[in-house]
């Protein structure tokens, strides 16, 4: 009586559990719910000149960012050639995340953010170095071939400060309230925690992008 019993739990499990699976296989196949896996914006952002966009939103001192990267690159291995690819950092009412979009945008203005962003993040959360003074940072990317002055100066200049402005827009924009998040095509928001995984998450982000 028992094993019978026990049995009859071990195949309702079982039917319960290809039933979950086969549930999650066909939302794959046929599409993602919207307000679980992926929200919308409220008030859609052009993403001209590009057709199709994902954006992620980040912020070097985030750890859930730093884990994100690997999968990032992973995706940019295999998506379509007609979706452009962009990071923006995001700025918060927060005086660390305008210091390390300012990291971000002068790294990009002196043409060395393709070798610097991934170091960076790396000297951040898996070396632990207390880079959190503009003159720390201007020595760590001398290593990128930069002058510490020219560091110094491009971090303070106008044009970075723009750049930074434009993030705090941008971030208002999306409705940003926490990172790392992506953005699809300038109307849809995605991330980890409403898709449950990384893997599933580029799943989401590529179903949105032929929506």
């Amino acid at each position: 009586m028992l094993r019978r019993t026990w049995l009859k739990t071990l195949a309702a499990g079982a039917f319960i559990a290809l039933f979950s699976n086969a549930a999650i296989a066909q939302q794959e196949d046929f599409g993602f719910e919207e307000g679980v896996e992926y929200k919308k914006i409220p008030q859609p952002v052009s993403i001209a000149p590009h057709n199709k966009q994902v954006t992620e939103v980040f912020y070097y001192g985030c750890p859930h960012c730093y884990h994100l990267e690997p999968s990032i690159h992973g995706w940019l291995k295999t998506k379509p050639e007609d979706v452009y690819f962009e990071q923006v950092p995001a700025v918060l009412n927060n005086p660390n995340w305008i210091f390390m979009a300012k990291v971000y945008y002068t790294a990009k203005e002196l043409g060395v953010l393709k070798q610097s962003h991934t170091p960076f993040f790396d000297a951040l959360h898996r070396d632990k170095k207390p880079l959190f003074t503009v003159k720390a940072i201007a020595k760590f990317f001398t290593q990128f071939g930069v002058k510490e002055k020219d560091f110094e100066s491009t971090f303070n200049s106008f044009k970075v400060d723009q750049l930074v402005r434009n993030a705090i827009k941008v971030t208002k924009s999306y409705g940003i309230d926490g990172v790392p998040a992506v953005i699809v095509n300038g109307k849809y928001i995605t991330d980890v925690p409403m898709t449950h995984s990384q893997k599933r998450m580029w799943n989401v982000v590529d179903y949105l992008t032929n929506k």
